[in-house]
């Protein structure tokens, strides 16, 4: 999946080679008419740019309007000032002359050369995520419905399989015993007992390897949900993964708060350890939440720890305490 600074820098080269053929066409006016012509390129580009990504997805955020539209305003503004230079060179020159093929075969691989670029490089992930329109929404790659029952988004096929295994583990009353865990045959940590256990589930690029949840005697729901990523994408240090993390989460939560992140290490076996806690609304219920993102080279485990009740939330925290500072290599 191309990355957004990436398709920004290659919005930016665009417009620096609109400006280019700006100077290159009009050099006969002066520097602050060439200057006010590229301002307007801007503005046109970025014009151009957000109708074009609205027509393409009516109903698309704020952010994925901000993240594409450089891109397009590159590319408007490169055909436009070449659309310009096209026809100076068509009122000066006759169409079998050297200057008018020129601008011509300009013009037509401005169009061609970037689409091909675009296409091979971008094409089916942006189309796929431009036309994602509610109900729907991306997790991952799949644009799919969204089910947020076990305080993530997931799509309803992941959902399905969750409800499926947690309906088996009710009705012939399967609980969890407390032992230790194998995560991915990678960590291990220790579970606690009197759990329903569903496994082996996906959310977007994260694995769910395990998610925990009891009820209380009130339908109180407590929830652990253990998620395993690898970390390259996200940075080398657990800093970077945690603004990584955090970006994704007030994109599925805009409205949550969380308090200052605590940067620790296990002193057992050097894990670096990242603890914050987290206040949401999901489908209409407050969520209470602690999120610990544990890094061991490259790999990330990340347990969350998640109730629809204060009381319930504060009276199991020691559960959560336990097992992120049980977590090892397996």
């Amino acid at each position: 999946m191309a990355d957004s600074s990436f398709i920004g820098i290659i919005g930016i080269f665009l417009f620096v080679l609109a400006c280019k053929n700006v100077v290159k066409t009009y050099k006969e006016k002066s520097t602050f008419a060439k200057i006010g012509i590229c301002i307007g390129l801007f503005f046109a580009g970025m014009i151009l740019a957000i109708i074009f990504l609205l027509m393409l997805n009516p109903n698309a955020s704020p952010e994925n309007l901000g993240e594409n539209s450089i891109l397009f305003l590159g590319f408007f503004a490169d055909l436009i000032s070449l659309v310009l230079r096209f026809v100076k060179v068509k009122k000066q020159h006759k169409k079998e002359s050297k200057e008018y093929k020129s601008a011509r075969n300009e013009l037509v691989l401005s169009i061609v050369i970037p689409l091909v670029i675009f296409i091979a490089l971008f094409g089916f992930d942006f189309f796929q995520k431009a036309s994602c329109e509610y109900p729907k929404m991306m997790i991952g790659d799949e644009c799919c419905v969204p089910n947020t029952d076990f305080g993530i988004p997931v799509c309803l096929s992941e959902a399905q399989k969750m409800n499926e295994q947690l309906n088996n583990a009710v009705e012939n009353d399967i609980l969890t015993k407390e032992q230790k865990e194998t995560i991915m045959s990678r960590f291990t940590l220790l579970i606690p007992e009197n759990y329903y256990a569903i496994r082996n589930v996906k959310a977007g690029y994260f694995d769910i390897p395990l998610f925990l949840i009891s009820y209380g005697e009130n339908g109180e729901a407590l929830m652990f949900r253990i998620m395993y990523s690898e970390s390259s994408n996200y940075g080398g240090s657990i800093e970077e993964f945690y603004d990584g993390f955090k970006d994704g989460l007030e994109k599925s939560a805009p409205n949550a708060q969380y308090t200052e992140p605590e940067f620790l290490q296990n002193n057992k076996n050097g894990f670096e350890v990242a603890l914050f806690n987290m206040t949401a609304n999901v489908a209409g219920t407050t969520t209470f939440s602690s999120q610990a993102l544990i890094k061991s080279g490259n790999e990330i485990l990340i347990i969350s720890y998640l109730s629809d009740d204060k009381d319930f939330f504060d009276y199991y925290y020691y559960e959560f305490d336990n097992m992120v500072w049980s977590v090892d290599k397996s």
